[in-house]
């Protein structure tokens, strides 16, 4: 997009964005990219937005995604970039909770989690949703003149509900608490507006294979009734209790419910369902189909048989386990997903070979960039790597490695859409992030240094005694 002159301003507001003074009436035009025949992908995706002459014309097309006046050009991609309203804006503090002590967060359009086993990454991740999905429900959730009136009783309510959430009793969880932080008071009354958080979070566990295959016996209900039903003496009190109650925490129960309503779920394709080209062609390697009758679930791989003939359709139970681990991204995408909501994966890289994980890594830098934000927990060094890579390669200057690498425009993130925490020790510790090396994460440079060492060891030990 271009200016190309401005004229009189009718509505009297004004973006900067790069320098440059947009208004309503400001005259713009779309251009393709010059190094390319077409258009860029990105753009592509939004040629509807080539029929605006003007500045408020295109955020007419576009509503409520480019209306902030702190949008700007991205100089090493081109795109514009806007923050999405407040999450934005928002941090956390947490106590006690899991094996976390003490730490805080503030979550970016691309957050990751990373560190050792047991350091109380999903804790943290749970509680997040759970904070994310308790604000989207606000409005909502409180009898009319019962809204708490500040952000510190929301913080109250909140931190009450932790072993709700987690499924588990109260004594087990004396002094936990994950709040929003206090410096936040002031944006208390948009919060509990009817229009305040308008961001639709949803958490892929990392159970999830195990999930896909059994989730019509995992609902619920059942699960509380064949609990009980396997009883020789039923108590009815507590049969209708574990009805009434999820037998998981609530990220989990969640999830399982959203897998029972898949049918329900197919009436319109979401914004972001273009990106399943990607996955399926890149990941997968084939097309995902669910049954809206049955509710069946298929798979028909895009690889061919010895013989030539195509391979059959088959029931995912078969599949592969990255077929299966994906299988909740991919539905996802293609009907659920909009702009500003919030994807959650813990440890995206399951059952997924280091090639597609630096792939996966790409993708979701894709879906960052086109308005979808990102929190992920994991343990590979090649997703972070990979995130690494796609920092860098937003300096300037980088326009050759990313053709020399076949890197598109919408992979690159800059330091600033990027958030990094390490949970060790009791403690969340933000990683730093830089243009020219990205994420310091030392958890895994450790690791692997001390591996080469033994390495290294071993063999040139065991070389030198077969020498003798």
């Amino acid at each position: 997009m271009a200016n190309t002159g401005q004229s009189g301003n009718t509505s009297g507001k004004e973006y900067r964005i790069n320098g440059k003074i947009f208004t309503d009436d400001t005259q713009i035009e779309f251009r393709p990219n010059p190094k390319r025949p077409g258009f860029t992908d990105y753009e592509r995706r939004y040629e509807k937005y080539r029929k605006a002459n003007t500045f408020g014309e295109y955020l007419r097309l576009n509503p409520g995604k480019h209306a902030l006046p702190d949008a700007r050009y991205d100089l090493a991609t081109g795109f514009l970039v806007v923050p999405s309203s407040v999450v934005n804006q928002l941090a956390f503090n947490v106590e006690n909770l899991g094996s976390v002590r003490h730490g805080s967060l503030a979550p970016k359009p691309l957050t990751l989690f990373c560190g050792p086993n047991n350091s109380g990454k999903t804790w943290v991740m749970y509680a997040l949703y759970h904070y994310y999905s308790s604000l989207q429900r606000l409005p909502r959730s409180f009898p009319k003149g019962e809204m708490p009136g500040n952000l510190d009783k929301w913080n109250e309510s909140m931190t009450e509900k932790l072993p709700f959430l987690f499924n588990v009793p109260r004594e087990q969880l004396p002094d936990a608490g994950f709040t929003l932080d206090s410096k936040h008071a002031g944006l208390w009354p948009q919060l509990a507006s009817e229009d305040g958080f308008q961001h639709d979070a949803f958490l892929i566990p990392a159970e999830r294979n195990g999930l896909h295959l059994f989730f019509r016996e995992l609902g619920t209900r059942r699960t509380a009734l064949l609990h009980h039903a396997s009883r020789e003496n039923i108590n009815l009190g507590e049969l209708l209790r574990d009805v009434i109650h999820s037998r998981y925490a609530i990220p989990i129960a969640d999830y399982i419910n959203w897998l029972n309503s898949l049918p329900d779920c197919m009436n319109q394709s979401s914004g972001f369902c273009e990106f399943n080209h990607y996955l399926k062609k890149q990941l997968a390697g084939g097309v995902y189909k669910v049954e809206k009758s049955t509710g069946r679930i298929t798979f028909r791989p895009y690889q061919k048989r010895h013989d030539g003939k195509a391979m059959p359709t088959l029931d995912l139970h078969v599949t592969s386990g990255n077929v299966k681990s994906l299988f909740g991204l991919w539905f996802y995408l293609q009907y659920r997903a909009g702009p500003g909501d919030i994807l959650m994966i813990d440890e995206p890289e399951l059952n997924i070979h280091p090639k597609n994980q630096r792939t996966i890594a790409r993708l979701l830098a894709r879906l960052v960039n086109a308005g979808l934000r990102v929190v992920i927990s994991t343990h590979s060094d090649y997703i972070v790597q990979e995130v690494n890579s796609l920092i860098m390669l937003h300096q300037q200057g980088a326009e050759g490695l990313r053709e020399k690498h076949k890197y598109k425009k919408d992979e690159i993130v800059s330091p600033d859409q990027v958030a990094a925490y390490l949970f060790d020790n009791g403690e969340i510790i933000p990683f730093e992030i830089t243009p020219a090396d990205g994420i310091y994460a030392t958890t895994f440079d450790k690791v692997i240094t001390h591996l080469n060492k033994t390495n290294n060891d071993i063999y040139y030990t065991l070389r030198e005694q077969q020498d003798v």
